[in-house]
């Protein structure tokens, strides 16, 4: 009996830090508001800084599944065609405010070069974490459609409803794409591997490396012919 009654409390020890473990780890995903505020504060807006990455230094972007505006289901990567493709990812509409400043000037030069246009892609993410949401998903759709600014017609929408704690750990930077309020941007190669990522409104030597970083994977995927 004192065996049995060991193992159990052994057992019950083990799965309450195993619990807490979790619970830690999550946490690192989950701040509070004022966290986020704070945060915000003090980063400038950029919890994310501005960086490039070599090709093999860089990490792959990763696989799931997101919604286009017609309701049809698109697979990404694969959506982006092998093409140096900017994403642009927001949880709140404070952060989709924010991406305006790298996807309209990028979008500028993509329209106005049509060899731009052929070696590249803009993607805007919509991310709703909270599952319930999906009852309501066609509603969200078509408030997307009507918030739909681009008048360049430059970049596809896409929504995303569900968890994305695996999203984030995989394009976070130092546990840094945990504050919901941030808006983040990606630059993906034609390999799929994240090659660029900022977050926050883009300043004038943020948008310089962007378009320099984004000019060399042309000039890389041109070599590969794709």
């Amino acid at each position: 009996r004192s065996f049995c009654a060991a193992m159990l409390i052994r057992g019950v020890s083990v799965s309450r830090r195993v619990v807490v473990a979790a619970h830690q780890r999550r946490r690192v995903y989950t701040k509070s508001l004022v966290e986020e505020i704070r945060e915000l504060s003090s980063t400038g807006g950029k919890p994310l800084r501005a960086r490039v990455f070599r090709a093999k230094d860089a990490a792959a972007f990763p696989s799931f599944e997101a919604t286009n505006l017609d309701g049809d289901g698109v697979s990404l990567p694969a959506a982006f065609e092998k093409r140096v493709t900017l994403v642009a990812i927001s949880f709140r509409q404070v952060g989709q405010q924010a991406l305006g400043s790298w996807m309209t000037p990028l979008g500028e030069r993509v329209i106005a070069s049509s060899r731009a246009r052929s070696h590249t892609k803009i993607v805007h993410l919509t991310i709703v974490e909270n599952p319930i949401v999906r009852l309501f998903k066609s509603w969200i759709l078509a408030a997307l459609r009507r918030a739909n600014s681009d008048p360049l017609a430059t970049t596809t929408q896409l929504l995303r409803i569900g968890d994305s704690e695996a999203l984030r750990r995989a394009l976070g930077d130092d546990q840094r794409m945990d504050n919901r309020l941030a808006g983040f941007v990606f630059l993906v190669d034609h390999d799929a591997k994240v090659r660029f990522h900022a977050s926050g409104n883009a300043d004038d030597k943020e948008l310089k490396l962007l378009f320099d970083t984004t000019v060399d994977l042309v000039a890389e995927r041109e070599k590969k012919r794709l």
